[in-house]
Parts: C-alpha cells; sequence; structure tokens
C-alpha cells in the first residue's frame, strides 16, 4: 500500500471502527468481515504511515499518538472532500449530489415524509438518506459530518449548531374515546374534524373556554414516555403543575405505541397535532388542549455553524418549512 492510499474514505471508516468498539474481534464483526482481513489491512496502513496506529500492548486496544493525528486528517479530508462535492452539486443547479438528515425516529415520521416526496419530485438527481437515532447520537453524527441536517425540538439546543425554526404545534391530549370521563369534558372535547381540516386555531378562537382543567384527569391511568423525551418531559411538567401524579401508569418507549395504548383504552397520552393531521391514522381517541404555554412545541432544522450548508439543504429547508406553514396559522 502506497502512503497516499491510506487516505482513502474507507480505511478511516476500519480504524474508526477498531477505535469505537475497542477490539479488532469486535469490529471484524460489526464490519462483516473476517478479523484476520481487518487486522492484516490495519497492518498495511501502519505499514505505509511508517508508525503504529494502534497500542495492542494495552487491553483494550487503544489509539496510539500517531493513529489520533491520522483520525484527525483524515476527518478533516474527508470534509474538505464533502464540501467540495456539495459546492460542485451547487453550481450544476442540484441536478445531482446527496443529503442526509437525521432525527428521532417519531419526528422523522412525523415530519418529513411530505417534504421529502417533494423534493424528490423537484430534484430527482439529489440522493437522500434518513437516519433514526436519539438527539445527542444525531448531534454528535452532525459534528462529525455524517449528517447534514437534523431536526430537533427546542429543548436541549447545541450551542455549536445553527437553529431554524419550521413549526409551531400543539399538542393534543388524547384520551380513550369510550371513557365516561369525555361525557362529563364534552364541552371541551375538540371534535376530529376540527384538527383534520387544519381549523384547529380557528375553533380555539371562537370557544369562550376551550382549555380543559388538567385536574380533570387526575383519578385516570396515564402512559408515559421516558422523561428524556420531549413529550414525556411535557407530561412530567403537567403533572408537577397541576400537583399531581397518576396512580395507574404505563410506561411506554414511543409516542406511536402510546397513542395505540390509548386508543385501545389502556390511559391518557400526549400527540402532536401534525401527526394527528399528516399520520394516516385510521382511529381517533378523544381530543383536549390543556396550559397551551406548556402544551406547544416548536421544532427546528438545525446544522452545525463550521460547516458548509449546501444549495441541497437550503432548499429541503425551505420545502419542509413550506409543507407544514398551515399549521402556523
Amino acid at each position: 500500500m502506497e502512503r497516499g492510499d491510506v487516505m482513502q474514505g474507507q480505511h478511516l471508516n476500519y480504524i474508526l471502527e477498531v477505535h469505537k468498539m475497542r477490539s479488532i474481534s469486535k469490529a471484524a464483526e460489526k464490519l462483516k468481515i473476517s478479523q484476520p482481513a481487518l487486522s492484516a489491512h490495519i497492518k498495511k496502513i501502519e505499514e505505509a504511515l511508517g508508525v503504529p496506529i494502534f497500542d495492542r500492548a494495552v487491553k483494550p486496544i487503544q489509539l496510539t499518538e500517531a493513529g489520533q493525528i491520522y483520525i484527525d486528517y483524515m476527518k478533516r479530508q474527508m470534509d474538505l472532500d464533502k464540501e467540495l462535492r456539495e459546492q460542485i452539486s451547487d453550481l450544476e443547479c442540484l441536478r445531482r449530489g446527496a443529503l442526509t438528515i437525521g432525527g428521532a425516529s417519531f419526528f422523522n415520521v412525523s415530519y418529513l415524509p411530505g417534504a421529502v416526496a417533494e423534493y424528490m419530485e423537484r430534484y430527482p438527481g439529489i440522493r437522500i438518506s434518513v437516519i433514526d437515532g436519539n438527539l445527542p447520537e444525531i448531534i454528535e453524527k452532525a459534528l462529525n459530518n455524517e449528517l447534514d441536517l437534523f431536526l430537533s425540538p427546542s429543548w436541549n439546543m447545541d450551542e455549536r449548531c445553527c437553529y431554524e425554526k419550521f413549526l409551531s404545534e400543539k399538542i393534543l391530549i388524547c384520551v380513550p374515546p369510550a371513557w365516561s370521563i369525555n361525557d362529563r369534558l364534552k364541552d371541551w372535547r375538540i371534535p376530529e374534524e376540527i384538527i383534520l381540516e387544519g381549523k384547529l386555531s380557528a375553533w380555539l378562537e371562537n370557544k369562550e373556554n376551550p382549555y380543559v382543567d388538567f385536574k380533570e384527569f387526575r383519578e385516570e391511568p396515564f402512559i408515559l414516555l421516558r422523561k428524556e423525551q420531549h413529550i414525556g418531559n411535557m407530561m412530567n411538567r403537567l403533572f408537577e403543575r397541576h400537583g399531581f401524579s397518576p396512580e395507574h401508569r404505563i410506561a411506554a418507549e414511543q409516542t406511536m405505541t402510546s397513542y395505540a395504548l390509548t386508543l385501545a383504552g389502556a390511559g391518557i397520552s400526549l400527540m402532536s397535532e401534525s401527526t394527528v393531521v399528516k399520520g394516516h391514522l385510521r382511529d381517533y381517541p378523544a381530543f383536549y388542549l390543556t396550559d397551551l404555554d406548556l402544551c406547544t412545541r416548536d421544532m427546528y432544522i438545525a446544522y452545525p455553524k463550521q460547516k458548509y450548508l449546501s444549495r441541497a439543504g437550503k432548499e429541503f429547508i425551505s420545502i419542509l418549512k413550506n409543507s407544514l406553514s398551515a399549521f402556523e396559522e
């Protein structure tokens, strides 16, 4: 292997995986190649560089100082290569290129489909990839230049990134439709067609008192998401404000799971307005609103400050904002 060959991106992927797994055997399994093949590949890179990349005398395996320098320079080279391709794509008026977007799976499902479909219709030469993950992982990928854009709520923003708001929407209380409490609260129940037809803001303006007192639900069971999830955190703030904690609760990992449990009659959950409208749902619970200062979510499309934002990325941001503009009315 010539010295110039070690600057290829595939080599960095191998080295990074070994560094991440702290084991050549585990990295080989993840990369789906044999351990001897990976060991031989690393040895060729080290021979071409003239220095060892890994210190094999310690367990688990660690990068040498030269190995860290190699990774740092390779990342910078790959960043420059990516920026070059993006700027050339800009000159070609988006006839070809690539765009990678990340976010929590629920955010991706709720906000991206319409925008991605419209974008692909306008720019069929741009390859789009959508990556799911939790927010800290997604931010780290963006800062490592593995993502161009990512979706983020208004909390836990990273100062190393730029944020552009694309949506402000209401979060709805979802109550099992067959529960008798709906008869008692019928004056505050929001007809599902009002939400589906995009008339929620007008309905709120015409109601003298459209917001239900959250304490009305204190004796009911709830479906709870984790506190580090945005809607899970919102539910906990409602409990704190209204001074109660549900005696009966069910823990769920995903927002759509909590919604399905509500439809089955298991408990109360929260759901975003846009998901109800655009989620192609077949059945609906009883909907209510409360404490609008808490139950409003601002959503942002973000990107690292130090990275070049391509024309492809700027155009996607514009399409995303327009695709959800109805919720701002």
